[in-house]
């Protein structure tokens, strides 16, 4: 094992690139780093965050042609049709059809907290065409009992029907919204910056977010457990699983350790931060990533 103060990659200066999906349904955008022969990484960003939350990152990892997608709803990508909704599940969809655009037979999947989650489903849907599952803050994803369908349905529908009610927050400047953000969780200014730079655009009297504000409504159909491992047992890739180390340990997290058991051919590290990880700690993701990579290739 490397010695985690010995960094294994200096990080190149490579400007990314700026890229144009046409799905069959949605023009999706995406950030892409490394030369086209390098190895083929779809990257997922978490909810409500967008294509930047690897630009910290990727520049420790040359060897990849990484492609950080925009997910529908978020960033520059489009916003799905009026009337319709974010299903998790159709997100999977989405990402294959990337993957076939990209005439990619075989890729891999790196993902962060809702990306983490897309990115294991689609593992465990297409698992022949996976090479390597890397999984930052995440794994499958929140799940619910059968009791408790007809209350989120419910809540999901009241949401729906009182959406055009909500109004898009509107900031003076740049700054005030770099603020807000900074204020609903743990993570670094300078990772707020990232994301906020790319995830804001201009209106009259200043800005105000690109997301969907759909993407806020809760989602009307959860899997239960059982679904949800049955997807993480389909995993045929090697997994790399790198979690934060806090104090802060949530239902989510709790779930997450329940549904490790179910992944064969896991790798997991605990790295000391918080969600947002990959971008405050880059340096050290792409440490572990690099010895996920070394262990394998040595041992195949």
């Amino acid at each position: 094992m490397n010695n985690m103060n010995n960094r294994l990659t200096q990080p190149t200066q490579e400007v990314p690139e700026e890229l144009e999906i046409q799905t069959s349904t949605l023009r999706l955008v995406a950030k892409c780093w490394g030369k086209p022969e390098g190895l083929p990484v779809l990257a997922l960003h978490g909810w409500l965050d967008n294509a930047a939350t690897f630009d910290h990152l990727a520049p420790f990892l040359p060897e990849f042609r990484l492609v950080s997608l925009d997910l529908p709803g978020h960033g520059f990508s489009d916003h799905r049709p009026s009337g319709t909704s974010y299903h998790f599940t159709d997100m999977v969809v989405d990402v294959l059809e990337v993957a076939e655009v990209l005439k990619w037979d075989h890729f891999s999947l790196l993902g962060h907290s809702m990306g983490a989650g897309i990115a294991s489903y689609l593992a465990g849907t297409i698992p022949e065409k996976i090479k390597y599952l890397m999984l930052i803050e995440g794994l499958g994803s929140i799940v619910q009992a059968p009791e408790k369908m007809p209350e989120n349905l419910r809540e999901a529908t009241s949401q729906w029907l009182r959406r055009s009610d909500k109004k898009l927050p509107l900031y003076p400047n740049m700054e005030t919204a770099i603020k807000v953000r900074h204020n609903t969780g743990s993570i670094a200014v300078s990772s707020v910056r990232t994301l906020v730079a790319r995830g804001l655009r201009i209106v009259d009297g200043g800005f105000t977010w690109r997301s969907d504000p759909s993407l806020k409504i809760r989602s009307r159909h959860y899997l239960i457990k059982e679904q949800a491992c049955a997807f993480l047992q389909k995993i045929s890739a090697p997994v790399l699983l790198i979690e934060a180390k806090n104090e802060k340990k949530d239902q989510w997290n709790e779930l997450m350790q329940e549904l490790i058991p179910h992944v064969k051919n896991l790798q997991h590290r605990i790295i000391t931060g918080d969600h947002h990880l990959h971008l405050d700690n880059p340096e050290s993701v792409a440490d572990v990533i690099h010895e996920f990579l070394n262990d394998f290739s040595e041992n195949s």
